[in-house]
């Protein structure tokens, strides 16, 4: 697997290993600081430009690295994104305190709820960041971003688990994502700064990630099943019953 590659590549111990974190800790400074001097391209950039170790092995392994790094890619980007759309400094450096904290704290993490929380935040991140910075793109633009932000997490989200049709389920949860976008994005409808497409997508992939990862740990009852399906239906209804849609069809 990728991440086995990437975490022999991490350094353990000694010297390297203090260097890496320092680099890791300088990153979302460093972003605030080109942020602040409206220079967003270059935080941009180093978000890049940190993943570098993706491209340490030889060419065959860059692709797999490239998929086991995309959530945080998602992540750092759509934190350069929200950083970039507001010139409130007390908000800037609450981006970069939970930035400090993804890097240090949360990436790192291996067990299946932290990996669940990485894939989950990061698709939803990526969802209202590719919103907020281009909300004026094409319909087919935003189904294959769509589709590549779902596929992606879902390929991290399904990592933890030992799942034997991880390609073709992720597959199928881009498939849908990509299919609500193209339907959803003939109206444009925000609540507060979050769209409605990436609104319902959440809500959807957060119950149905819970509900597979009660049932593969065995401890999905019915009841607990249908409370979870009856709650994601109540709030479909409730967002779908009252959104304007005639004054935001396009």
């Amino acid at each position: 697997m990728a991440k086995n590659y990437l975490q022999f590549l991490r350094p353990k111990s000694g010297v390297s290993s203090w260097l890496y974190f320092v680099l890791n800790a300088a990153l979302p400074i460093l972003v605030l600081v080109f942020v602040r001097l409206d220079l967003a391209s270059i935080a941009f950039t180093l978000v890049l430009l940190s993943k570098w170790r993706i491209f340490a092995m030889r060419p065959r392994y860059w692709l797999p690295n490239l998929r086991a790094n995309s959530v945080d890619i998602f992540v750092g980007l759509s934190i350069v994104v929200f950083m970039s759309g507001t010139k409130i400094l007390l908000v800037q450096l609450l981006w970069t305190i939970f930035f400090l904290v993804w890097l240090l704290w949360l990436k790192p993490k291996s067990s299946q709820i932290f990996v669940m929380i990485q894939a989950l935040l990061a698709q939803i991140m990526a969802l209202i960041a590719f919103y907020q910075a281009s909300p004026d793109h094409a319909i087919a633009t935003g189904v294959i971003a769509v589709w590549l932000i779902s596929y992606l997490s879902a390929r991290h989200f399904f990592g933890a688990f030992e799942e034997p049709y991880t390609i073709q389920l992720s597959a199928i949860w881009g498939w849908f994502a990509a299919t609500l976008t193209w339907v959803l994005e003939h109206w444009v409808i925000i609540y507060v700064t979050v769209p409605q497409v990436a609104l319902i997508i959440t809500l959807v992939g957060y119950i149905l990630a819970l509900l597979y990862y009660l049932h593969s740990n065995e401890k999905l009852k019915n009841s607990v099943k249908h409370q979870l399906i009856g709650f994601i239906t109540i709030l479909l209804i409730i967002i779908i019953a009252f959104s304007d849609w005639q004054a935001k069809t396009i």
